[in-house]
């Protein structure tokens, strides 16, 4: 099933837009911090649980996956994000502070949940951080996508028409960026992060999943720092 259309955005990258709507999803249960995100329908799904859309169902992590932190941590972050979700942008610099503090115990994966329903822009963003990370390397991944949660998030949202200075900001040809827009090239894997999400439990941004072990724990909002430490601490025990 495709869920992306072509889009035109701002200074003329043709991108991706998803096209469908969340919607119909039965969820078992929740387990979440608060009901801090933006959601268009109910809770997060319950580890432990059953059904088609379960968190058991998050894809492992890859080759193909953005890793901040110590790749063999004990303990990943799985975050399912849009750019334009406000609360996510409030969760991204607290995330990569839990990574921080752990000092390798802990490191957070990043993938694309991008809701456009609310946010019609957001698949094109999302497709543009894996246009630089592809083309430059995991830290132009994060330090492109660093740059656009701040702007997002200081702006209501990204200027499109701004996307291909940060990427040569971080060390990508514009023409090759703008080629790889162009092409829609990783248009599947965000479609991919899409579905996922969704299989996993997902229904609103952002929406994480803490893997530690054979635990795996469904957790959404922008919670403050102090509420990852009162989860993570005890599975470190």
């Amino acid at each position: 099933m495709n869920i992306f259309k072509d889009r035109e955005g701002k200074g003329g990258n043709v991108s991706v837009a998803i096209s469908i709507i969340v919607a119909g999803l039965i969820i078992a249960g929740a387990v979440m911090f608060t009901n801090k995100s933006d959601a268009p329908t109910g809770p997060a799904g319950q580890a432990g649980g059953s059904g088609e859309n379960d968190v058991s169902n998050v894809r492992p992590v890859g080759d193909e996956d953005w890793i901040y932190g110590n790749v063999d941590a004990e303990i990943t972050i799985v975050e399912y994000s849009d750019t334009e979700c406000p609360f996510c942008s409030r969760l991204h610099p607290i995330l990569k502070q839990v990574v921080d503090d752990y000092d390798g115990k802990v490191n957070w994966v990043y993938r694309h949940f991008p809701l456009v329903q609310i946010h019609p822009i957001a698949p094109t963003v999302a497709h543009a951080t894996e246009c630089v990370g592809n083309l430059a390397g995991n830290d132009a991944f994060w330090n492109f996508t660093d740059k656009v949660y701040v702007e997002s998030g200081n702006n209501g949202g990204t200027d499109l028409s701004k996307l291909a200075g940060y990427a040569v900001e971080f060390g990508v040809d514009e023409s090759e960026y703008t080629k790889c827009m162009e092409e829609s090239r990783y248009q599947e894997k965000v479609e991919n992060d899409f579905r996922n999400a969704v299989a996993s439990g997902g229904t609103g941004t952002p929406y994480n999943i803490i893997i530690a072990g054979d635990q795996t724990i469904a957790a959404s909002g922008a919670q403050p720092l102090q509420n990852w430490k009162n989860l993570i601490d005890p599975l470190l025990q």
